[in-house]
């Protein structure tokens, strides 16, 4: 039996509803799956993604950091947000260094603005696949 890659979805928390869609692509496609831990919490309540207490309280950070950790890809929903293309926000930028130190293979699903943030050649460093919007294009890696 040949064993199912596992992916962790990051993102910001405002495209909480495209990671939960996300992830049941991926699984049909035969993937085991991850979104961060807050993420049904948000859906029904986006004041949630900003409650510090709560989010401390439920691991935010950490538990999303171990998921990453325990899969063999992440992808980043770097969705357009603020009229930035291909934004990538704080806590998606802590997945993916998390993910490129444990040497995880990363892909963006759409392509990054190398211009949105002071981190250029940071996110230029950790080489991610562009799946150019297509969900599909992961088969070919993973």
């Amino acid at each position: 039996m040949e064993k199912k890659s596992k992916i962790m979805i990051g993102g910001s928390m405002s495209f909480a509803k495209e990671m939960n869609e996300t992830k049941r692509l991926l699984e049909d496609m035969g993937y085991e799956v991850f979104v961060p831990v807050d993420t049904e919490y948000v859906i029904e309540d986006l004041n949630k993604k900003t409650d510090v207490e709560f989010l401390k309280e439920l691991g935010v950070g950490r538990k999303d950091a171990e998921l990453v950790a325990e899969s063999d890809a992440l992808l980043v929903l770097n969705y357009e947000k603020h009229g930035v293309r291909g934004y990538i926000g704080p806590g998606a930028y802590r997945d993916i260094s998390v993910g490129w130190w444990l040497k995880k293979k990363l892909f963006f699903l759409c392509p990054y603005d190398e211009n949105q943030n002071n981190h250029k050649y940071e996110m230029l460093g950790f080489d991610p696949i562009i799946l150019n919007g297509k969900l599909e294009n992961i088969k070919e890696y993973l």
